[in-house]
């Protein structure tokens, strides 16, 4: 039976059935016929269409994340010339709306799974993921604290102040469930990411100036610098 003629419609409806089964099975457990029930089309369609399970996972993951990025870039548009805290600022803003916003990766109930699932239980195309969409990001925010913690600084410490940002921001999201019962925490609330923007900025500058204010203070013969794999000590 060939695929329908209307094929933009059709494509739409495989990419968003696929990714709720995606999200709520994984990408080993989910089928391709349970895709097809879901969206209501033929198993010949994804063949036609996308090449086969591997071409719809990579399909919709990646459609999911360029429409979260495009609607909220990575540095909210700001420029390198804002000042340090407010470029530090604008980047948690645009983390927790990519990850909170009803129009986000949040407003995709069965598709935020797939992100978690991914994260979890890395797919064969976690390193195309990352090259594509995390290694930008990191490396903006690495650029960031680089330069809030001024002349040398080394990679452990920036690699360490850039996972402790970007973990904040998702505690939020992935614990979720938790954080709303251990605190009384309105996700709901119109305002609710600038008031976690302005936490998150606050502890990060916090702890950053720290890790300067030690490095300043110790000293050099006592700094343990890190050690290229395959070196001896």
């Amino acid at each position: 039976m060939a695929p329908p003629s209307d094929d933009k419609p059709v494509k739409e409806k495989i990419i968003d059935a696929a990714g709720n089964v995606f999200g709520q099975m994984g990408y080993k457990a989910a089928t391709i016929r349970e895709i097809c029930r879901a969206a209501g089309v033929n198993v010949a369609s994804i063949n036609y269409y996308f090449g086969g399970k591997q071409g719809l996972y990579r399909t919709v993951v990646t459609d999911l994340l360029s429409r979260t990025f495009d609607r909220y870039p990575i540095d909210e548009g700001i420029g390198i010339h804002a000042s340090l805290e407010d470029r530090l600022r604008a980047f948690i803003r645009g983390a927790l709306q990519r990850l909170l916003s009803p129009d986000g990766l949040s407003g995709y109930p069965g598709k935020g799974q797939l992100i978690a699932r991914e994260l979890a239980d890395p797919s064969p195309f976690m390193d195309d993921l990352v090259d594509q969409f995390i290694r930008p990001t990191a490396a903006v925010l690495s650029t960031i604290i680089s330069e809030m913690l001024g002349p040398g600084a080394t990679v452990r410490d920036i690699m360490r102040c850039q996972i402790s940002v970007i973990g904040q921001c998702f505690h939020y999201a992935m614990a979720r469930p938790i954080v709303t019962r251990l605190v009384a925490l309105d996700f709901s609330k119109a305002d609710i990411i600038d008031e976690l923007t302005g936490h998150i900025t606050r502890f990060s500058l916090a702890g950053i100036e720290s890790v300067r204010q030690s490095r300043v203070s110790t000293p050099p013969a006592q700094v343990d610098e890190p050690r290229m794999e395959g070196k001896s000590k």
